[in-house]
C-alpha cells in the first residue's frame, strides 16, 4: 500500500519535527511550571485557600451550661420572654457578612479584595466541628463560621480576621443605635481561629496540554509550508527549462521543413552542370 503523501511530508521533515517537539515540551514545562529566584519549581496551577472564624451566637441568658432552668417569678399583667431562635438568627447574620456593607468595610482595612480569587462568605454550621460544610448535615446549630478566601494562606487568614472584626463591630453599633438593653442582646463569642486551609486549585496539566500540543501543532503547518514552497520551486525552475530548450527544437525542425538553404542549393546546382559538362566532352 502506497504511503500517502501527507506522511511523506511529514517524514521528510522529520528533524524539523524532532525540533519542534523538544520546543514544545519546554513551552509545555513554562505553561505549568515556574522556576523561583530560589531555584525551587512551583506549579502556576491557581491555589485556593480559606480560613475559617467560628462565633457561637448566643445571650445574657444562655442556658447552655445549666443543668435546670430555674423557676421564675411571674408579673401579673405581663407577658413572659419569648427568646430568640438563635440558629435562625446565625444563617441571617451569613447574609450579613457576606453582604456589601462588610465588604466595603473589610475592603478599607485590608484593601481592596480580588474579584477572582479573594470572597468573604459565611455559613452556618449544621455538622460537628470536623465535618465539611460542602455535604450539609441536619444539625441547627447557632453557630456562624466566616470564611476568608485567597490565592494564599496569610491573605486568607487576614480576610477571615478582619471580617470577623467589622462583623463584630457592626452588630454592637446596630445594638446600640436600636437602644437594645444589654440583657437583652445578642452575644458573639469567638470560639476559635482556624488556620487557612488548600482548597480546589485549577488543573495543572490543562495548560501544559494545550500549550505543548499548540506548539508542535505550529511546526506540523510549518513542515507543509516549507514543502509547499519548496514544490513551487521545483515546478517554477521545470517550466523555465522547458521555456530555455523549446526555441532551439522550433529552429530545428523549421530549418528541416524548408529544406536546404540557397547557397547550398546553388553548390549543388553548379555540381550537377559540371558534371554533365565533363560527361559530353568524353563522350
Amino acid at each position: 500500500m502506497e504511503t500517502p503523501k501527507y506522511l511523506q511530508t511529514l517524514w521528510s521533515y522529520k528533524w524539523l519535527l524532532a525540533f519542534g517537539l523538544i520546543v514544545a515540551i519546554v513551552a509545555g514545562f513554562f505553561a505549568g511550571f515556574t522556576i523561583t529566584n530560589t531555584g525551587q519549581v512551583e506549579s502556576r496551577a491557581v491555589k485556593s485557600y480559606t480560613a475559617g472564624t467560628t462565633i457561637l451566637v448566643t445571650s445574657p441568658s444562655d442556658t447552655l451550661y445549666q443543668a435546670t432552668i430555674p423557676g421564675q417569678p411571674i408579673e401579673q399583667g405581663v407577658s413572659a420572654p419569648e427568646p430568640l431562635d438563635l440558629p435562625s438568627a446565625a444563617q441571617i447574620y451569613a447574609y450579613i457578612v457576606a453582604g456589601a456593607t462588610v465588604r466595603a468595610a473589610v475592603e478599607s482595612d485590608i484593601g481592596v479584595l480580588d474579584e477572582d480569587t479573594e470572597t468573604i462568605t459565611a455559613i452556618r454550621r449544621t455538622t460537628q466541628p470536623a465535618g465539611d460544610e460542602r455535604f450539609p448535615g441536619s444539625l441547627k446549630l447557632p453557630v456562624l463560621e466566616i470564611v476568608g478566601t485567597a490565592a494564599t494562606e496569610e491573605r486568607a487568614e487576614e480576610i477571615s480576621s478582619a471580617a470577623t472584626g467589622v462583623f463584630l463591630g457592626y452588630v454592637e453599633t446596630q445594638q446600640t443605635e436600636k437602644a437594645i438593653a444589654p440583657e437583652n442582646r445578642v452575644m458573639l463569642e469567638v470560639l476559635a481561629e482556624g488556620a487557612a486551609v488548600e482548597g480546589e486549585t485549577s488543573n495543572p496539566a490543562i495548560p501544559i496540554v494545550i500549550t505543548g500540543f499548540a506548539v508542535f501543532l505550529a511546526f506540523i503547518a510549518l513542515a507543509f509550508v516549507l514543502a509547499g514552497i519548496r514544490s513551487s520551486r521545483a515546478k517554477r525552475r521545470s517550466r523555465r527549462a522547458a521555456r530555455d530548450t523549446a526555441p532551439v527544437d522550433d529552429a530545428a525542425s523549421e530549418t528541416q521543413a524548408a529544406g536546404p538553404e540557397p547557397s547550398e542549393r546553388a553548390s549543388k546546382g553548379s555540381d550537377d552542370h559540371v558534371l554533365i559538362g565533363a560527361g559530353t566532352r568524353t563522350d
